[in-house]
């Protein structure tokens, strides 16, 4: 007679278990009895062991992303590659010292303080998931903090030789690809922002340009239009300055910066037309290493001219609330970019007005041309 089977024995051959763990039925089948006992035992101990903290990071990853723009997403998935090399293994078995370490750990790299903030909300926000999803009790990293004093990394402006430069390419029309950085310095524009611009955005009549959407770029590469800006600030009007509206050319449709294909352009194509404009213009550097060998690089970026522009803007006297407007940042930003500013005019104080004079034509104008949108900003008067 032959032996009873422990388990039941399907119609396909396989040998099935079912369990009821923790109010779930669960299922374990094998090709042997034997095999459906190992399965269960490594169900019990991955339970008891909890999920890996991988495992969870990837999961929250992919909840959040539709919820932030793709610029953003890209930070956030090299802080969670990180954060996956660091702790491969069960979420349970973190503590608040193994994070605490790691931060310490990533701030002596050289890091500043922005980028620390950033490691440190991406751990808290996963952590925070895998409280949500009942894989741990409680957050091991919610009370960790990051050390004081790390050091704040402002980006630079264009020099006033560099903003020369840029200005002559754009009255002389020859550079290649010489209205965009002109653009850009004449607006304060984010890079997304200017590529996704068509002429319809241009409102001549108003005296300002209508921003409402931007580029962003999928895997790197490809063009990905946003509706929905950084901020709330972020959907707004710029003045239409007047160097600028006499370079933007007329009686046009479409996008302004148009790629080869006549579509939205792609991120290489970006990188080729500046690095192109830089070489053209003089913003590129040659740097010899110690070996003797020469390397090319391209410190000026698009960005530069956004500081550029918050630069003129507390120069020509707009307050922190009137710039933000224009850049389409909150007021803590544009006080944060005043304050680094306020530092470093503090000992060339005297040479204001002549700094003043140089930007002549961009100072003037945010305080004459634009003295409605200015009025509109200006800080009110209590009410008696």
């Amino acid at each position: 007679m032959a032996k009873k089977s422990k388990y039941h024995q399907r119609p396909d051959g396989l040998f099935e278990a079912i369990r009821t763990i923790n109010g779930k039925r669960v299922a374990f089948r094998g090709k042997s009895c034997r095999e459906v006992d190992r399965k269960i035992l490594e169900y019990q101990e991955q339970k008891e062991r909890g999920r890996d903290f991988p495992k969870i990071a990837d999961e929250w990853e992919v909840q959040h992303e539709g919820d932030i723009g793709e610029s953003t997403r890209r930070v956030y998935s090299y802080a969670v590659k990180r954060l996956k090399e660091a702790f491969p293994g069960p979420a349970k078995e973190i503590r608040p010292l193994d994070i605490q370490r790691y931060i310490s750990a990533f701030e002596k790299q050289g890091r500043s303080a922005n980028s620390v903030s950033i490691e440190l909300c991406v751990c808290k926000m996963i952590f925070a998931h895998a409280v949500i999803s009942g894989d741990i009790d409680i957050s091991p990293a919610a009370e960790i903090k990051k050390s004081r004093g790390l050091p704040v990394k402002h980006r630079e402006a264009l020099t006033e030789e560099q903003e020369a430069a840029v200005k002559a390419a754009g009255r002389e029309k020859k550079a290649h690809w010489w209205l965009f950085p002109y653009l850009l310095l004449y607006t304060g524009m984010r890079r997304g922002e200017a590529l996704a611009l068509t002429y319809a955005d241009i409102d001549r009549k108003a005296g300002v340009i209508h921003v409402t959407k931007k580029l962003s770029y999928a895997m790197g590469q490809f063009p990905k239009l946003e509706d929905h800006l950084k901020s709330e600030n972020g959907n707004r009007k710029i003045p239409l300055l007047a160097p600028l509206a006499d370079a933007l050319p007329r009686n046009r449709v479409g996008l302004i910066f148009p790629g080869a294909d006549g579509g939205y352009m792609r991120a290489g194509e970006i990188t080729r037309n500046w690095r192109k404009y830089c070489r053209d213009v003089g913003l590129n550097e040659i740097i010899q290493t110690s070996d003797g060998a020469t390397h090319e690089t391209f410190p000026i970026t698009p960005h530069c001219f956004r500081h550029s522009f918050a630069t003129i803007c507390y120069e020509a006297g707009l307050d922190p609330r009137q710039a933000a407007e224009i850049l389409g940042d909150t007021p803590e930003v544009l006080e944060s970019v005043y304050t680094h500013l306020r530092k470093q005019h503090k000992a060339t104080a005297a040479q204001l007005p002549l700094a003043l004079e140089r930007r002549e034509d961009l100072t003037v104008a945010l305080r004459s041309d634009f003295s409605d949108i200015l009025l509109d900003l200006a800080p009110r008067a209590p009410s008696a």
